[in-house]
């Protein structure tokens, strides 16, 4: 193939030639498939639930999320006219306040946890929704005093007309000492304060949801100024090349005599096998936040990338001569023009995605995608999450989807099916939402477009371990 030298059709068969040996045995093809989609039924399809059952603390997670947004909206009261529009356009505007709510009413309905239901409760009194509070109220089924007491909080702070002092006080000590600090804690104390006229805790109460908003609306201008200059510098890359005729390509990458669909399925699947079984396997030994999680990362790609670098040699072909993995040393400045502009593409083609959802109303759930290990793990564990998403993630999945379907779609259908079909395949495999389906999808078409052009994988594994490496830093950045 000649673009990954596949610069036009790939080239006429030798019919001369003997054919190779078949190296894939098409018993072991069935019962890989097999086995992969009964692992796939059995953790994603056949399993009850939905993205809640995914997350080992939903409600620390959603209480986190919800008051990291409510925090930041706090602090844009005070920011320019064009901020806070420019915030709306990109988080969904305040009409998102009400999935919040919505999530809220969610997990309440599966969680035994007190303070999601009084987070539900205070998000509803915190916007005014009178009427949906008072039918929650009488809704919550709760008799012990703990119960009882947080129902008289959320009535003195959003349903009463006025408190006494003193009582004010009380209820603002056992809100205090019973809630976690955070938004919650403080909207509610502001409200108590303000219906009791005690202005020194209503101001402590403000004063806090203002440090933690404005230091998060800082990280968050720093986030968005850093994905604008790079979607820029992208695309300027893009127009410079296309202005300048630059060829792009960076390599010879190559595939076998004879590759196709049938091969690169029979190879395809045996590491999507060897990734489920390894990934579930290691996921049951390792303890949580064991530093032996570093293994799941490269074990869990070896697979694939053994698999093809097997079936390459026996047809006379290395691993990176087959990918295009050794360009010359002249070539590396075009690897990172051509990396340069597909980030640049990824990004605006993601803000185009997310503008057109929020137009149609289409939001994600809440926990798609959620990493919560980069919320509540120890540095350590955030660190070998962060070398497998950059590191182990790009390597495995460029080969496997790029370098081994692509190819294979490509040998039947040509270059725009095939890739928009290996696009789908790889988004379907993350498991994402609508949203994050969308996403993945319109990078998968880029990468194999590029792989397409350029003859190397060096600039989807360079663009990819970039975008994840984003994503990586916004959590920690903003949710950690």
């Amino acid at each position: 193939m000649s673009g990954p030298e596949f610069d036009g059709a790939l080239p006429p068969p030798d019919l001369a030639a003997v054919p190779p040996r078949p190296f894939f045995r098409p018993w072991a093809t069935w019962l890989a498939t097999i086995l992969a989609a009964g692992l796939v039924g059995h953790l994603y399809v056949l399993t009850p639930g939905g993205p809640l059952d995914r997350l080992h603390r939903p409600e620390d997670s959603l209480e986190r999320l919800t008051e990291r947004e409510m925090d930041v909206r706090a602090a844009l009261r005070h920011a320019t006219p064009w901020e806070r529009r420019l915030y709306a356009l990109l988080s969904g505007g305040d009409e998102s306040v009400d999935d919040w709510i919505r999530w809220h009413e969610e997990l309440a309905e599966v969680s035994t946890s007190l303070d999601v239901e009084i987070s539900l409760l205070i998000l509803l009194g915190e916007t005014r929704q009178t009427e949906a509070l008072r039918t929650a109220l009488g809704d919550w089924e709760g008799n012990d005093a703990a119960e009882t007491r947080r129902k008289d909080w959320i009535a003195a702070a959003y349903l009463e007309p006025s408190l006494s002092r003193a009582e004010g006080r009380a209820l603002i000590t056992e809100v205090r000492d019973e809630l976690p600090a955070g938004w919650f804690a403080d909207a509610l104390v502001a409200r108590l304060a303000r219906r009791s006229g005690d202005a020194v805790a209503r101001q402590q109460a403000e004063s806090a949801i203002a440090a933690r908003g404005s230091a998060l609306l800082r990280r968050w201008r720093a986030l968005e100024a850093a994905g604008l200059l790079l979607g820029v510098a992208g695309l300027a890359a893009l127009g410079l090349m296309v202005l300048t005729q630059a060829d792009p390509r960076v390599a010879d990458a190559r595939v076998p005599d004879g590759f196709s669909l049938a091969d690169g399925y029979a190879l395809f699947i045996r590491g999507a096998l060897g990734f489920l079984v390894l990934g579930a396997g290691l996921g049951v030994m390792i303890p949580d936040d064991s530093a032996l999680d570093a293994l799941t990362g490269p074990a869990t790609v070896a697979p694939i990338l053994l698999y093809a670098a097997w079936y390459l040699r026996s047809r006379g072909l290395s691993f990176a001569a087959a990918y295009g993995l050794l360009p010359g040393r002249d070539r590396l400045v075009t690897i990172a023009w051509v990396a340069l502009a597909l980030v640049g593409l990824q990004l605006a083609g993601e803000s185009l995605i997310g503008a057109a959802l929020d137009a149609l109303r289409l939001s994600s759930h809440w926990a798609d995608g959620l990493e919560e290990n980069l919320m509540w793990g120890s540095w350590g564990l955030v660190a070998r999450k962060t070398t497998g998403s950059v590191l182990w993630a790009p390597l495995g999945e460029e080969v496997a989807f790029r370098g081994v379907l692509y190819p294979a779609l490509r040998s039947r259908f040509g270059v725009a099916p095939a890739a928009a079909l290996s696009a789908a395949v790889f988004a379907v495999a993350h498991g994402y939402g609508v949203l994050g389906f969308a996403v993945v999808f319109w990078s998968g078409i880029l990468w194999a477009l590029a792989y397409e052009r350029t003859g190397s994988l060096w600039p989807c594994i360079v663009a990819h371990a970039a975008g994840n490496l984003g994503a990586t830093v916004g959590v920690v950045a903003l949710l950690r």
